[in-house]
């Protein structure tokens, strides 16, 4: 954790953004004067003239006004309440390191009309950060960005992925009940999360107070599946919920090696054929023949192991943006082997 991210904490439980920090184990980072605007100079851990940056790896941070204290472990700070269940992530296995173009190109996609210069010089949060991807181009981009998640194994993979960018936060904790100080973002993104939650319309909703007055929301969620996808996806995830972690992640990897077999690879050798080349285009998740196959392995991990509590047309995410009282709102719809929304809006 870096010094700079007590600017944007709160105490989840009663909102106090004045946490007091303890830190029981410091690294010490390389950086340079050009990571940094003039006015940061004084910034608590940095030393330009040594060219250092300090990290806490292990301390604590108390709520003087409730008395409640949350660990700081493995350079994290762990900011979920008592009763919060952390659920296991597909995406303990992934590492990334931006080099696979399709990951960019999937992202700007996926934050279209938002364009890469967008991001230069603003807060971002990411909210339900997974493993990390879209914070790391939101920080190539120029953004400080503090990527939020509820499970212990997304943030843990989620800061090994980011580690080398000064401008990336990570942190454990659950956005319907956020350890962040209100009114604080210049950009929320919240990619592939909404529709995964218990009351989606109402943690859509909570994102709104993170924001700053003019401030922008970016989401995404999924569509509707019908026919075969439906049935397919419901009997997956039944026989999903009897395995435990380690036999769900065997299962996944099956999937994701037949995927490999019957759908990837004969639409990477066929879609520029005529005529069979739209065949193909009807295969299943065939988009995702450029993924690594780790990725593949994680987001069925994923998609089997945290249900679909609602899926959302684009009519609905166009209302909830209304209601919240949202300008300047587009909603577009994507179609990758399934139906899906993405929407914008501007805090007023």
């Amino acid at each position: 954790m870096k010094y700079r991210l007590l600017d944007w904490l709160a105490c989840p439980a009663c909102r106090c953004p004045d946490l007091a920090l303890r830190a029981d184990r410091v690294t010490t980072l390389d950086t340079w004067h050009g990571h940094w605007q003039p006015t940061e100079e004084g910034t608590s851990g940095l030393d330009l003239d040594a060219r250092s940056l300090q990290e806490v790896l292990e301390g604590q941070l108390k709520c003087p006004s409730c008395g409640r204290s949350y660990p700081i472990r493995d350079g994290v700070p762990r900011m979920l309440l008592e009763d919060d269940d952390s659920p296991a992530s597909g995406h303990r296995w992934t590492r990334f390191d931006g080099s696979e173009p399709e990951f960019e190109q999937n992202f700007l996609d996926m934050i279209d009309p938002i364009e890469p210069k967008d991001f230069l010089g603003k807060l971002v949060l990411d909210a339900g950060c997974g493993f990390g991807r879209h914070s790391f181009f939101a920080a190539r981009y120029g953004a400080e960005v503090v990527a939020l998640d509820k499970a212990a194994d997304a943030v843990g993979s989620a800061r090994a992925n980011t580690k080398k960018l000064h401008r990336v936060h990570v942190v454990q904790g659950d956005f319907s009940r956020p350890p962040l100080r209100s009114e604080s973002f210049d950009l929320a993104m919240c990619m592939g999360v909404l529709h995964h939650l218990e009351a989606p319309r109402a943690s859509f909703g909570s994102l709104q107070d993170l924001l700053d007055v003019s401030g922008r929301l970016l989401v995404w969620v999924y569509g509707p599946r019908h026919g075969t996808v439906r049935h397919v996806s419901k009997a997956l995830r039944g026989t999903a919920n009897s395995l435990d972690d380690e036999g769900l992640f065997r299962l996944s990897s099956s999937l994701a090696s037949t995927l490999r077999a019957v759908s990837h690879t004969p639409y990477r050798l066929m879609r520029h054929v005529p005529l069979v080349g739209h065949v193909v285009t009807h295969l299943p998740a065939h988009d995702h023949h450029k993924w690594p196959f780790d990725v593949v392995v994680a987001d069925i991990y994923d998609r089997l192991r945290v249900p679909v509590t609602q899926y959302v047309t684009g009519e609905e995410l166009e209302r909830w943006f209304a209601e919240t009282g949202y300008a300047d709102i587009t909603v577009t719809r994507r179609v990758r082997n399934n139906e899906s929304f993405r929407g914008t809006g501007v805090r007023r």
